[in-house]
C-alpha cells in the first residue's frame, strides 16, 4: 500500500465493518479499541482527515457531528479495502503454521474453479479456538456451481488436518439480497467480524455494485445465539411467516430470517408442535427459502437429520423442485458423514397432513 494508506488500516478495517453505520471519530475510536486493544482519539482524528483529503472516505455533518462514510466513488477504495483483508489476513496466520498450510491448500484447489468469486472465513479467531473454520464461498452464479468438487474437497481437507470445516456455497445475487434484509440472518453477521481469504477485490467490488444501486446495507454487530432465542420471539415470526399458534398472543419482536428460526425450533427440539410448524413455513414461503443457508445451519448446530426428517414429510405432502434437490444434496454428501441425531423425530405424515389442510398449505 502506498504510505498514507498503510497508517490507516485500522481505521478503513473500522468503517468496513461498519458499512451501514456511519460513524462519528469517537465511534471509531471506541471500535479500534475493541477489535485492535488500544486507540488514541488525536491519532484517529488526523488519520481521518488525511483520508478524507485523499478522497478514500467523505466527512458529512450530522447535526453538530461529524461521520466519516467509505468513499466508494473513489476507484482507490476497492483496491485500498482489498490490502486491508490481504493485511488482516496476514496477522491472522501469522504464528499458525498449520493454517497457513490448509488455507493456501483451500485456495489452491478452488482458485480454479470460474464459478467462485470470492471465499470469506467468518469470526476467524474465534473459530479457531474451537479448531473449526467457517467459510462463505460467494460463486458468480449457481448454474456452473462446483459444488461436488468444494465437496470432496474440503472433506479431505478436515481429514488431512483433523478440523471441522462448515460451508456454504452462496450466490452474489442471494448474498445481496440477504444483506439487505431487514431481518436477522447469519449473511449480515459475515461483515463485523470476517477476513475475505480469496479475492477481496471481487468481494469488495460486488459490495460497491450493491451500494451503486441505492440499496442499503444492514450490519448485524452481534451473531444470534438460537439457544437464547425467546419464545416470543418465534411465535412473532412463525405469525410473519404464516403459522399461527393456537392459544398463543403474538406481541411484536424481532424480525428473524426463516432460516434463523427453522434451525432454531430443530436446536431447542422442546415442542413438538413447533417442529410441525416447519414443513407449514416451509411451504408457505417456499421462494424465499434458500435452502443452502438452511442446510449449512443444520448441518453446523448438528440437526441435519432432524432436518431431513422433515423435509422427508413436506416432499411427501407438497412437493418442489427445490426441496427434492435439497434433499438429494443431504442424502448424498452430508447425513452419512453427520453424527444421527439421537434424538431426531419422526413427524406423523397423517397428523401433518390434516395439520397442512387446518393452515391451508394443501387442498
Amino acid at each position: 500500500m502506498p504510505r498514507y494508506e498503510r497508517k490507516h488500516v485500522q481505521d478503513l478495517d473500522i468503517l468496513a465493518r461498519e458499512i451501514g453505520n456511519p460513524m462519528s471519530i469517537n465511534e471509531i475510536k471506541n471500535k479500534t479499541n475493541h477489535f485492535y486493544g488500544s486507540a488514541d482519539y488525536k491519532n484517529i482524528h488526523t488519520s481521518i482527515h488525511e483520508m478524507a483529503e485523499s478522497e478514500l472516505i467523505r466527512i458529512e455533518k450530522i447535526g453538530k457531528s461529524s461521520i466519516a462514510v467509505l468513499n466508494f466513488d473513489n476507484s482507490l477504495l476497492i483496491d485500498s479495502l482489498a490490502q486491508v483483508e490481504l493485511i488482516k489476513k496476514v496477522r491472522f496466520l501469522e504464528g499458525r503454521k498449520d493454517w497457513q498450510i490448509l488455507v493456501l491448500q483451500i485456495i489452491g484447489y478452488l482458485k480454479d474453479m470460474p464459478a467462485i468469486s470470492s471465499i470469506i472465513t467468518v469470526r476467524p479467531e474465534k473459530h479457531a479456538k474451537l479448531n473449526r473454520l467457517e467459510l462463505f464461498i460467494l460463486l458468480r452464479d449457481t448454474q456452473s456451481s462446483p459444488s461436488k468438487d468444494i465437496e470432496k474437497t474440503m472433506y479431505l481437507l478436515q481429514r488431512v488436518h483433523n478440523i471441522h470445516i462448515d460451508y456454504l456455497l452462496i450466490s452474489e445475487e442471494s448474498f445481496e439480497n440477504f444483506i439487505r434484509y431487514d431481518d436477522a440472518n447469519p449473511i449480515k453477521e459475515i461483515m463485523y467480524d470476517k477476513i475475505v481469504l480469496f479475492s477481496p477485490q471481487a468481494f469488495w467490488l460486488m459490495i460497491k455494485n450493491i451500494l451503486d444501486k441505492g440499496m442499503k446495507i444492514q450490519v448485524d454487530e452481534k451473531p444470534i445465539s438460537l439457544t437464547k432465542i425467546s419464545d416470543q420471539d418465534i411465535v412473532f415470526n412463525l405469525a410473519r411467516f404464516g403459522y399461527k399458534e393456537m392459544g398463543t398472543k403474538v406481541i411484536q419482536s424481532r424480525a428473524i430470517g426463516i432460516e434463523y428460526v427453522v434451525t432454531a425450533i430443530l436446536v431447542k427440539k422442546d415442542n413438538i408442535r413447533r417442529l410441525e410448524a416447519i414443513p407449514i413455513i416451509l411451504a408457505k414461503n417456499n421462494e424465499k427459502v434458500n435452502y443452502s443457508l438452511l442446510v449449512f445451519l443444520a448441518s453446523k448446530f448438528k440437526v441435519i437429520q432432524q432436518l431431513y426428517n422433515i423435509l422427508k414429510v413436506l416432499n411427501e405432502l407438497k412437493p418442489t423442485k427445490e426441496v427434492q434437490q435439497i434433499m438429494k444434496e443431504i442424502s448424498n454428501a452430508m447425513v452419512q458423514k453427520v453424527k444421527t441425531d439421537q434424538n431426531a423425530i419422526e413427524l406423523s405424515l397423517k397428523d401433518m397432513e390434516k395439520k397442512m389442510r387446518l393452515y391451508n398449505v394443501i387442498e
